[in-house]
Order: C-alpha cells, then structure tokens, then sequence
C-alpha cells in the first residue's frame, strides 16, 4: 500500500510530467507553456487522464468522477471554478492530514504556496525558491495569478515577485519547454 510519503516525496518527483512539494497535500501536472490572462484555470482532458493513468498504475482506484483513493489516501479533483479571474483556492490546499490530497493546477499550485508562506510567516524568497522549482517542471499562468490575488492577503506577494517571476519562467521556457506540447 501506498503512504502518503511515498506518494509525494518517492513517485511523483520522479514523473516529468507531476510535481509535488513536502509543503503542500497537493500535485501538479505540466499544462502548457503559453498563458492567457483570461483564461480559466482548470485541469484539461489530458492533465486529469494523465493524473489518473499514472494514479492507477500506482495502484489508485477511481472512487468517482471527482477522487481516486489507495487505502486511507485520497486524491481529490476540486471543483472547477466556473467563473473567470475567480480563485477556486480552499484552505484544505495548505492542510496536512496525512489522508487527502488535492490534483490542482499549476497556478492553482502556486497559489496555495503563496497562501502558506503568508500562514507561516515565509520570508520572500524561501517563497520565491518555491515557485521557481515548481516553474522548473510545471510553469504557471503568473499574470493570471497576480489578477486572481487582487485584494486577498496573497496580494503582495504575487505584485512583487511579479516581474522576476514572468523573467524567470520566460528563461525556463525558452530552454525547457519551447517544443513540449500540452498533454
């Protein structure tokens, strides 16, 4: 049976598709390297057939449309947002039970990274380092992140690091991801 640690720390960070962080109960997966400040922010056909292809080949069961389950572990696909330039974040993101964990966007990703820091009282750049390792196998729409934080208490946060942020992911793309097709 799979413990939530493996699922984490030993499986998904071997995936070049998935990425995962110890500070979060959540993953990710690649979407694509071209942004859209209007767009909606939820998981395509191929990023939730690639979450649960790779799930059930680590012997995850589909419970429903919304969950795979392997013991006491949940995956959960959260609702989408229906609305454009609307946060679907939920404080279950940033909570540890060693039970659920949540398959999210990758801006979904960084914004639950950017509410923890503010939680636990992060200096920038710890978060920065953060969102900078996620960009490094999952890049993130950071402008729509930016327009999405817009009077919350993340909002700070993502208008500051804005710029070296788009820098860093234009570097990262340009070099990493400039030919890699969405999923």
């Amino acid at each position: 049976m799979m413990t939530a640690e493996s699922l984490v720390f030993e499986h998904i960070k071997k995936d070049k598709n998935l990425y995962s962080t110890p500070q979060i109960p959540a993953l990710t997966v690649y979407d694509d390297n071209w942004f859209v400040r209007n767009d909606y922010d939820v998981l395509s056909v191929g990023q939730r057939n690639y979450v649960i292809n790779y799930l059930t080949g680590k012997g995850f069961k589909q419970k429903s449309g919304r969950s795979l389950v392997n013991g006491d572990i949940t995956v959960h696909f959260p609702r989408p947002q229906s609305n454009l330039a609307v946060s679907a974040f939920q404080p279950e993101f940033v909570t540890f039970n060693s039970k659920d964990y949540y398959c999210l966007t990758p801006t979904q990703f960084a914004e639950a990274l950017c509410y923890r820091s503010v939680n636990i009282g992060l200096c920038e750049q710890d978060l920065a380092s953060q969102l900078k390792q996620l960009i490094d196998k999952c890049p993130y729409n950071i402008e729509w992140l930016r327009d999405i934080s817009y009077r919350t208490i993340i909002e700070s946060i993502t208008a500051k690091q804005f710029s070296e942020l788009m820098a860093y992911q234009a570097e990262v793309v340009k070099a990493k991801f400039k030919m890699k097709k969405a999923l």
